[in-house]
């Protein structure tokens, strides 16, 4: 009971530092990316007469649901009402990253709601793979939090419990195995002949000062790093269910170490 409570608590914080880096980000890319003189302008994805008509329950629900088609109603442009958005969701983030009492169903369904809205607006600059990645764990927060209603604070730990968890393992499941086997039917050679890292390092979208050096080492070092992804990645990750702890400690820090891999290089 004590494991799952410090496990949920530790998920939901962790998630709230996500939501906040991931909000505060978007905010400052607002004016180039989605303002009315930039890249994007989010106001072209709104139809122009839902967005300035009167509330429409219906047309809400089959054009791109979004919070940004009820702004217009406070007297808030697009750019301004995804600034609204975003400011709003640091708060609430910062919110419930400091006190766990916040950490609930109600506070990550409207963290969601808000992320989905920009989402849905967002265009080539949120269709990443971790923005998606981002809905889907935080729509299971919504589930994995407590339903703290009308002050009646509920137990920190329910038997179904289990059952949430299970759901952001499987959710972790599908990341990782995905990764792996859509490298093999993609039919890429460089995948196939195990030299994808000949190129990924001065290919990647940042590369850090760590893939230089990365880089230099010697194509059969290259080839076993290859290796070690596939199985990392594919035949790994079924060890998320495993009912002996001792594996899933071990598939941790495999994910773990190809993780901290990706981000240093």
């Amino acid at each position: 009971m004590g494991e799952i409570r410090m496990t949920r608590d530790l998920f939901l914080w962790s998630l709230s530092v996500i939501y906040l880096f991931a909000f505060a980000s978007l905010y400052v890319q607002i004016p180039g990316l989605y303002g009315d003189n930039g890249i994007l302008p989010a106001k072209l994805v709104l139809k122009k007469g839902s967005a300035e008509s009167a509330f429409d329950l219906e047309d809400l629900v089959s054009n791109q649901p979004t919070l940004l088609r009820l702004l217009p109603s406070l007297g808030l442009d697009t750019q301004s009402s995804m600034d609204f958005l975003c400011l709003g969701g640091v708060i609430l983030s910062f919110v419930a990253m400091v006190s766990r009492n916040q950490r609930n169903s109600i506070v990550f369904g409207v963290l969601w709601m808000m992320y989905f809205s920009l989402f849905q607006v967002g265009q080539t600059f949120l269709w990443f793979q971790w923005d998606i990645l981002l809905l889907e764990t935080g729509f299971l927060a919504i589930l994995v939090a407590p339903l703290n209603l009308f002050g009646w604070r509920s137990v920190w730990y329910h038997q179904h419990d289990h059952i949430t968890f299970w759901l952001v393992k499987w959710l972790l499941f599908r990341l990782m195995f995905a990764s792996g086997i859509v490298k093999l039917t993609s039919n890429c050679p460089t995948w196939w002949g195990l030299t994808a890292l000949n190129y990924h390092y001065e290919t990647q979208c940042i590369p850090t000062p760590l893939a230089w050096i990365a880089h230099q080492f010697p194509e059969w070092f290259q080839k076993l790093c290859v290796v070690s992804v596939y199985v990392i990645q594919i035949p790994v990750p079924f060890l998320y269910f495993s009912p002996v702890r001792s594996q899933r400690i071990f598939a941790f820090y495999c994910q773990h170490e190809i993780t901290i891999r990706n981000e240093s290089m």
